[in-house]
């Protein structure tokens, strides 16, 4: 198959698909975001020997042209938000060379264009339901040091005193530690309340051996004497809030002095020494009570806040600190998403039913891929995350919520894009390989093609694609509109290019469940809601031609956009995995709910 097309003096021949340097232009803006009612475009344009240039318009305004530069300002429409900008060169031979470009503006009435890193306050949000307390329990356990030797330190002095004086003392009793305490075991239970959190500690089987050293009447005895406990409880309640010194975290802090501590179970048993003295059974009596007190005292002492509101915490306060700190929003979401996510805790709500974080989030890339496009701004609603209830909108029982509004949402995206995620290669068509002939083929025209050959079609995005705040057609869980994305049509090897043209749609996107990440759902756009604009033809092909060939390939080419689209994984909390339970909608943002299972 052979086309040929006159450009002035310069001949095409498609089988070769090498066009001869004649006529160019160029524009220097590309994906812009602006506050500014009007924008400039600029660029250049070179006329070919023997023609002329007739005219450059923009968007229909004639630019000046000054040798081989050219200039325009053109008004921009902040209620559509994406403004595309069409560029024409026009020659005196009849070529006419097209350029496309989009700008998005924010008026700051419809839409605000925030800026790349913009830090945007009640954007992201957790909340940990009391469900997940009993799976964070061990957890905390693991992360709390009990420092049983503080309790009663070897040679600790329980008792040194006369008990009894007869102008002598007859009966001195001098009672110390011999070892420190033990424990078999210790459990943690939480349980949220109104304005704060409790934290139950169980120390399981505390055994303490002592030294008891007497005289009777001059005589020394000698004995040992074992003191157990079956239970010890610790029981206090706690505040959170975003710590001062660096509100990512959160400062956790003891309600009070000093929790309330019990003994239960305590029992005492002499197994060494000669202790059947008549008098021991008061020295016994004496030592044993004051064992407890000391016992009782030393851990309300250890377990309490050193400081009051002081920095130093009580230990209970540092383990649960500790452990929140492995679920801070910013760095697992962040590295999930292969993003940076700066985010800091500006407010926490204590109900009966759980505890909620709302806090401040900024998503930037680390740069752009390669051949992804430097997203310089997104576009924002002026919107905040919401309180996330106790249950998923559908009713839904979960362990962890998390989500961020539409405008974190859409920086979230604009990250993406320049990571890379909407570059895409489409080289199949209906499973086969992708050729001119299986092109045409799609309108009935592919008995043109006397010599087949392999192609490609890139797609590229100028600018990021952002869902609104209004829900999405079809009952898709959010409207997505995306302007300004690239769609060349090459001959890979050598390379060339048939068809460019640049589309623009809204459509529906879902988040959705895939081998155990969060992935994209793009639907096929609405014809509708779908536009295109050819900017290079060097076949000559009608434009009503190319645009009813995409308008049969586009159902493939979003399901190969679609395909392509990698999936996030979850990130993990305090070691545990994610199990997805639904996603959702929660004013304008996006929330995913889940429950907690064992890493694997």
């Amino acid at each position: 198959m052979q086309f040929r097309h006159r450009f002035g003096r310069c001949a095409l021949v498609v089988a070769a698909l090498v066009l001869a340097a004649c006529n160019g232009l160029t524009v220097d803006q590309r994906g812009v975001y602006t506050t500014t009612a009007t924008q400039e475009i600029t660029g250049t344009v070179n006329i070919g020997d023997g023609d002329t240039l007739t005219s450059i318009t923009v968007n229909g305004v004639e630019a000046d042209v000054d040798g081989d530069t050219w200039s325009a300002t053109i008004p921009l429409d902040g209620a559509a938000i994406l403004n595309a900008v069409i560029i024409e060169a026009t020659y005196g031979t009849g070529q006419v060379i097209r350029e496309r470009r989009t700008v998005v503006y924010g008026d700051g009435t419809t839409a605000t264009v925030l800026p790349e890193g913009q830090v945007l306050n009640q954007s992201v949000g957790l909340r940990i339901n009391e469900s997940s307390f009993t799976k964070l329990g061990p957890v905390i356990k693991q992360l709390t040091t009990i420092d049983l030797g503080a309790i009663a330190p070897p040679g600790t002095v329980l008792m040194d005193e006369c008990m009894t004086q007869v102008i002598v003392c007859t009966l001195y009793v001098k009672a110390q530690s011999a070892a420190a305490p033990t424990i078999s075991d210790f459990n943690v239970e939480l349980q949220s309340h109104a304005g704060n959190a409790q934290a139950l500690v169980t120390l399981n089987d505390l055994h303490l051996d002592i030294d008891v050293n007497a005289r009777v009447i001059g005589i020394p005895i000698n004995c040992d004497l074992e003191i157990d406990a079956d239970r010890i409880t610790i029981d206090g309640r706690y505040t959170l809030r975003p710590d001062p010194a660096d509100p990512q975290f959160l400062d956790v802090n003891l309600v009070g002095t000093a929790p309330t501590v019990g003994l239960t179970g305590v029992t005492s048993d002499f197994v060494g020494g000669i202790c059947s003295v008549p008098l021991i059974e008061q020295i016994v009596s004496s030592v044993l009570g004051d064992v407890q007190a000391l016992m009782h005292d030393n851990l309300v002492a250890q377990l309490g806040d050193p400081d009051g509101a002081g920095a130093a915490d009580s230990p209970v306060a540092a383990a649960i600190e500790t452990a929140l700190a492995n679920v801070h929003i910013a760095g697992p979401i962040g590295e999930a998403l292969g993003l940076n996510l700066a985010s800091v805790h500006q407010n926490v709500v204590m109900d009966a039913q759980g505890l909620g974080f709302r806090a401040s989030g900024s998503f930037t890339s680390s740069g752009p891929a390669e051949g992804a496009p430097d997203i310089t701004g997104s576009v924002g609603w002026g919107d905040n995350l919401g309180a996330i209830g106790a249950t998923s909108p559908s009713g839904a029982a979960f362990d962890v919520a998390v989500g961020a509004s539409a405008s974190s949402f859409n920086q979230l995206l604009a990250g993406e894009t320049e990571r890379g995620l909407l570059n895409v290669d489409v080289s199949e068509l209906n499973g086969a390989p992708l050729t001119l002939k299986s092109l045409l083929d799609l309108i009935g025209a592919g008995g043109l093609v006397t010599q087949d050959m392999p192609l490609v079609i890139e797609l590229r995005p100028e600018v990021a694609p952002f869902v609104t705040t209004s829900p999405g057609p079809g009952g898709a869980l959010g409207e997505m509109r995306l302007s300004g994305y690239r769609v060349t049509v090459k001959v890979p090897d050598p390379e060339a290019v048939m068809i460019q043209l640049v589309i623009d749609f809204t459509t529906g996107v879902d988040l959705q469940f895939v081998n155990g990440g969060l992935g994209f759902a793009i639907d096929e756009p609405a014809a509708e809601a779908f536009a295109t604009t050819i900017t290079q033809n060097p076949l000559g092909i009608p434009d009503a031609v190319i645009e009813q060939v995409f308008e049969q390939l586009s159902p493939q080419v979003f399901a190969s956009v679609q395909d392509a689209l990698p999936a996030f994984p979850l990130p993990q909390f305090v070691g545990l995995d994610l199990h997805p339970v639904e996603v959702n909608r929660l004013g304008t943002g996006f929330v995913l709910y889940a429950n907690l299972v064992p890493a694997t």
